[in-house]
């Protein structure tokens, strides 16, 4: 039988996370457009430009490419089936765009469900595609959720309703919110900057161990060395070794 998650295990490791000393670090490193990251791109709020067409009622070639960023890839069925079918544009426009997870209610949900359900459906597209996807267009209420997350936060079959429970936490939202570097946009979510935050202190990747050791943060691994020094880290939003089961391990 598939394990349920411990609601309160999730506020836990969340509230763990955001209290360790090198969270403002780490959270600032994968914002810093110098460190290779994806950054503010991936939500189309990059100071430049890049990636800006958003829009909240249909998916568009600039959210499949934000997406890849984060080290995901979608085949030509599911990039047809995303630009051009209207049953899911019009799943997307009835999620509410500006609703924080912590306020949807079952109905709210259960339309954000729907889309869920759509976006899965789709061939080659599994819970981690769809999640960064969707965290995308309604990165208020929609978290990414992937290998990493899923393992650090102890996220099991139910995956909105824990974090959201966590989320009511006003104390614990604020201390989330206070990671945000000066220099990010104010419309960088909540469950964007918990996102980054998890994962830049969980994951396993070469981009981000390499930062964790440069703050003296406790690495989630050793890194090879040559000649004494830690070898230079790639420019890629996850690091050029990373694999699928770090950041899509159920193959997307």
């Amino acid at each position: 039988m598939p394990q349920r998650t411990d609601y309160v295990q999730v506020h836990q490791s969340v509230a763990d996370l955001v209290s360790r000393p090198h969270a403002h670090g780490l959270v600032a490193a994968y914002f810093d457009p110098d460190r290779g990251f994806a950054g503010a791109m991936f939500d189309g709020l990059d100071p430049n430009g890049l990636l800006a067409d958003n829009p909240a009622d249909r998916f568009t070639v600039d959210d499949i490419a934000a997406t890849s960023l984060l080290d995901v890839r979608f085949g030509p069925t599911a990039v047809r089936a995303l630009l051009g079918s209207q049953d899911i544009a019009m799943a997307l426009k009835a999620v509410p765009e500006r609703l924080p997870l912590w306020k949807a209610d079952e109905p709210e949900l259960q339309v954000a469900s729907r889309l869920w359900l759509l976006v899965r459906d789709i061939g080659g597209v599994g819970r981690t595609r769809a999640s960064k996807l969707l965290a995308r267009k309604r990165p208020q209420f929609l978290p990414i959720v992937d290998s990493v997350i899923a393992e650090a936060l102890q996220l099991h079959v139910d995956l909105w309703a824990p974090l959201a429970q966590a989320l009511k936490d006003e104390h614990l939202r604020h201390a989330i919110d206070d990671l945000r570097p000066e220099r990010v946009n104010q419309k960088i979510s909540t469950l964007r900057l918990l996102d980054v935050l998890v994962w830049m202190s969980c994951s396993r990747s070469r981009a981000a161990v390499g930062v964790q050791i440069e703050l003296g943060a406790s690495p989630t691994r050793d890194l090879p060395r040559r000649s004494g020094t830690v070898r230079p880290l790639p420019s890629s939003r996850v690091g050029a070794d990373s694999t699928e089961d770090d950041r899509a391990s159920d193959k997307g």
